[in-house]
């Protein structure tokens, strides 16, 4: 019997045959033989066409079979890797609406940030361990702010793993990891991130079914079978994102280990026992495949878009046509540590996590034309993406997670000496290569849903070890050489934040025009409302008058008293607090989960605070007395914990 497993990420598709008996892999293809095509409209912009990935996935099964010589009928169960946080937005037809906004893609850096100030960092942190950031639901409101026409299309958005085995079994379902590297899962309430959906207006409609990791997640229809050369019925059983999958392809499961990956991006990947997070949202927190209500498994996530992506592009700008990176690796070990000043900055693939959700762009510094070869920039090159390795591990180690030891697979940069040795030097480290792929990986987890393996460790059974990098390298040049290069970050980050501060105060200047015309609006809505008052109190004298001609009509008195406390209706106050919503949507929503025992009244009162207005106008909206106005005040000091020498105003001015 055999299980067949895929990864699917943003260059290649990788598909692998497990024999279920001996734990070997029967074969591997990769398709394409070249890098998949990443649509790029605008600087930070990256989209690829789910049905690429569908095509070239039906292609490498394909092609597997024809290597391997396996009957489809011999085949059991299927696994799924998965780039991670893309968006894949359909109808209710199933039709894809657009084309996917990728992993790497920065432009909805700005909705997340806002959601993370507007929810409550705090909160965002206990609850969801991350910043909803650069993410899938930011991905998604940025849709619905972009593109309306093509969001009011949408039933559902999927993860690309999710359209995936949509493809494959017709069915829509999701899995608590994949909601968690959203950002749409709450760790503390153990649900759907409801208040994620509340703040950027999406229905929780739009979530597909949550389905566990493992377990029957649907079948091979007969159109999937046929595309992929298989037959119908194979269960589709395992899916988690790349980093997840990688991590268990190397039998990184439990509190303490750690794996490591360098394709297009790079990533360190450890495991943690409790519910651990950045801070300052550097480093990400998601749920591992293994994670449990009552079982916390936490996998700590360093990405570096900018990593292989680079040393590929160095590859094909840079070398003589037909050099492979293995002749690379030949020319660089002539140049020494450092690359004789060269240095290049690899974060040229969209916003970095780990520096903030900064986009620096990739920089070549120090090159002399008399001096440096080709060889040079390989070796700066491949410098650069491991000094970046290590300036986040650091963060990592801060964060009390153990670098001893880091396994890693034999498929990306960490097949190159230079590579691998450089990191285990700077790190003090044993980094270990076993032979495996996360295709592979993700064929093992398959069979676990289905009974041929009783737990993930057996699943995955002994690998082997191919190579261990060991610190080899002169520990003081390599550390002059990464301090060197981590220099230059640091002159690009100071740099970056003058360009930031500029392009803020530019929007800083169109807000106030659009708070001015809100400011207009509201007033106007003011008037309306004075208006209004008006009127209800000419008929509150009115009916006044008629309680002292008419005691003996019964309920007249109690009516009119009612009408006196609901001076002005509900319909005009709707009108005032939409408007009022424009102006201070964060302000509301970090007042509410800050202080969720406020009521709707104290928040209109702090809505009207906040705009700076005096006890007589606030006494007119809210249909209070002075009085009544300053004993509501008091009354909010203390639901806030404000003490004596806390002046409410300047409390609600800080907020």
């Amino acid at each position: 019997m055999y299980l067949l497993g895929f990864d699917i990420g943003s260059s290649t598709v990788k598909a692998a045959l497990v024999e279920t008996r001996t734990h070997q892999v029967a074969g591997v293809v990769t398709f394409p033989d070249h890098e998949m095509d990443m649509i790029s409209r605008q600087p930070g912009w990256a989209e690829q066409q789910p049905a690429i990935w569908w095509e070239n996935l039906c292609y490498a099964s394909q092609q597997l079979l024809k290597k391997c010589q396996i009957h489809p009928n011999r085949i059991k169960a299927i696994g799924i890797g998965y780039q991670m946080h893309g968006l894949v937005l359909v109808d209710n037809e199933k039709h894809v609406l657009r084309p996917s906004i990728i992993w790497c893609d920065s432009r909805a850096v700005g909705l997340g940030e806002e959601a993370f100030q507007g929810i409550g960092p705090g909160y965002c942190l206990e609850h969801y361990l991350n910043s909803p950031a650069n993410f899938t639901a930011s991905k998604l409101k940025w849709v619905k702010d972009n593109e309306p026409e093509i969001f009011g299309q949408g039933t559902t958005f999927m993860l690309p793993g999710d359209y995936i085995a949509m493809r494959m079994t017709n069915e829509v379902a999701t899995t608590i990891p994949g909601l968690s590297e959203a950002i749409l899962w709450d760790f503390k309430k153990h649900r759907i991130a409801t208040e994620v959906l509340d703040y950027y207006g999406i229905s929780k409609e739009m979530i597909p079914d949550v389905i566990p990791t493992f377990g029957i997640q649907g079948k091979l229809t007969r159109q999937a079978a046929n595309a992929m050369g298989l037959i119908p019925g194979i269960p589709v059983t395992y899916r988690a994102g790349d980093q997840p999958n990688n991590a268990l392809s190397l039998k990184v499961l439990q509190p303490g280990e750690i794996a490591a990956t360098s394709g297009t991006s790079g990533v360190v990947y450890g495991v943690v026992d409790k519910l651990l997070y950045d801070d300052r949202s550097r480093i990400n927190a998601f749920a591992h495949v293994n994670h449990q209500r009552d079982k916390n498994r936490i996998g700590i996530l360093l990405c570096l878009n900018g990593a292989g992506i680079q040393y590929s592009w160095i590859k094909h700008q840079v070398s003589r046509p037909g050099n492979s990176y293995w002749d690379m690796e030949r020319m660089m070990s002539s140049v020494p540590v450092g690359s004789d000043g060269l240095c290049i900055l690899p974060f040229g693939n969209g916003a970095e996590r780990m520096l903030n959700n900064r986009n620096l762009d990739s920089h070549l510094f120090n090159i002399q034309f008399n001096r440096h070869t080709r060889a040079h920039l390989y070796r700066a090159a491949v410098e650069g993406v491991a000094f970046s390795f290590v300036y986040g591990m650091n963060i990592l180690k801060k964060m009390g997670l153990n670098i001893d030891v880091i396994r890693v697979s034999n498929d990306n940069m960490f097949q190159s000496p230079v590579f691998s040795s450089t990191i285990a030097t700077l790190m003090n480290s044993q980094i270990e290569v076993f032979d495996t792929t996360g295709a592979s990986g993700a064929a093992r987890a398959a069979g676990v849903a289905i009974g041929i393996y009783h737990s993930l460790e057996e699943a995955i059974g002994v690998q082997k070890l191919e190579t261990v990098y060991e610190p080899s390298m002169n520990f003081g040049q390599a550390h002059q050489a990464y301090t060197y290069w981590q220099s230059f970050l640091e002159h690009m980050l100071d740099r970056n934040i003058s360009r930031t501060e500029a392009s803020n105060f530019q929007r800083q200047q169109q807000w106030l025009v659009q708070l001015q015309q809100k400011e207009a609006e509201l007033s106007k809505s003011l008037l309306q409302l004075e208006n209004q008052r008006k009127k209800w109190e000419m008929t509150v004298t009115r009916l006044n008058q008629l309680v002292e001609k008419h005691p003996e009509i019964s309920g007249l008195r109690k009516l009119s008293r009612e009408l006196e406390e609901e001076v002005i209706d509900e319909t005009s106050w709707e009108e005032f607090e939409s408007h009022l919503h424009l102006l201070q949507d964060p302000f509301i929503q970090k007042l509410r989960n800050n202080y969720p025992g406020l009521t709707q009244q104290d928040l209109k009162l702090c809505a009207l605070l906040r705009q700076k207005m005096n006890t007589k106008d606030i006494a007119r909206i809210l249909a209070l007395s002075p009085r009544g106005v300053e004993t509501k005040r008091y009354r909010l000091r203390k639901k806030l914990l404000l003490n004596n020498n806390n002046r409410l105003q300047e409390f609600i001015d800080q907020l």
